[in-house]
């Protein structure tokens, strides 16, 4: 299981790539709606975003990974 320092990290990482404030990131994320923090990326990424949420298999994939299960075990309280 990550420790609060890896899931800060992740955080962090995903708050660079998308340009957005690491809290407005972390908000989204235990709110489960990442809209606003999507608006801040380029069409590019926001589009290749929307392709892995949309398809099943990509999106079960990323989320079975360690760090993905330990980010929301820890958002989810």
């Amino acid at each position: 299981m990550a420790n609060n320092e890896q899931i800060n990290s992740l955080i962090n990482q995903l708050s660079q790539r998308l340009n957005a404030d690491s809290e407005e990131v972390r908000a989204a994320l235990q709110k489960g709606n990442l809209d606003k923090v999507l608006a801040n990326m380029d069409k590019k990424q926001a589009d290749k975003i929307g392709a892995i949420l949309s398809d099943p298999k990509e999106s079960q994939k990323i989320l079975s990974t360690p760090q993905a299960q330990a980010l929301i075990k820890k958002l989810m309280g």
